[in-house]
């Protein structure tokens, strides 16, 4: 197993969620980074729905720009960034026995002071299907006062107050149980990017 999976596993095992700080190099951060910001600019990014079979976004709800992907894409950098994900899906199936099967993932770009209210990774009748909610950070110098946290709430419910606030830094991995964790993302004073995505479950347990 990759040595850098194995404090991300422990984590989850224990908690259900993890933080890994440089879980990409830099050089290919940057390279992601890149390729979102010039697909941004040719207006291949559209503004994010919500709910499963919603076909209209809801700007209230959420201010961010998504472009889905594929691993068959033909930048090398994010074939790069699938083939480790994948390696990731491995090591924890393999440690955890969580029978994950797939990965489906987007470009996230939230503009000056877009945001994403509270929410839950799991559609009504579809609880088998998203198991582990997965955002890589693509924010080069990303400080304190920047703002953008994704809010972590810890708590057994919706409503609970006790939470975690981390910093959207280029490179930085989060990992959650997506029907356990509520969360939101914070304004920000800066655009901010992210690669954001799911392990699933096999698609005939949902």
């Amino acid at each position: 197993m990759h040595t850098l999976f194995a404090p991300i596993i422990d984590s989850l095992a224990t908690r259900g969620y993890a933080i890994c700080d440089d879980f990409l190099p830099e050089n290919l951060v940057n390279d992601l980074a890149k390729i979102a910001l010039k697909r941004q600019q040719n207006g291949e990014l559209s503004a994010a729905k919500t709910g499963k079979n919603s076909k209209n976004a809801n700007a209230k709800l959420r201010g961010d720009y998504t472009q889905w992907l594929d691993e068959n894409d033909v930048e090398a950098a994010i074939q790069a960034y699938f083939s480790q994900m994948d390696a990731l899906r491995s090591a924890l199936n393999a440690s955890l026995f969580m029978g994950l099967q797939s990965f489906e993932t987007h470009f996230a770009i939230y503009p000056v002071g877009g945001a994403y209210q509270r929410h839950l990774d799991q559609f009504a009748g579809a609880e088998n299907a998203r198991q582990l909610s997965s955002i890589l950070y693509l924010n080069n110098h990303w400080q304190a006062d920047d703002g953008g946290e994704l809010r972590l709430y810890l708590g057994e419910n919706a409503i609970s107050e006790i939470n975690l606030d981390i910093l959207p830094s280029g490179g930085k991995l989060v990992l959650f149980l997506s029907a356990k964790f509520w969360h939101e993302v914070l304004p920000a004073k800066r655009a901010r990017m992210s690669l954001t995505g799911w392990f699933r479950a096999r698609e005939n347990l949902i």
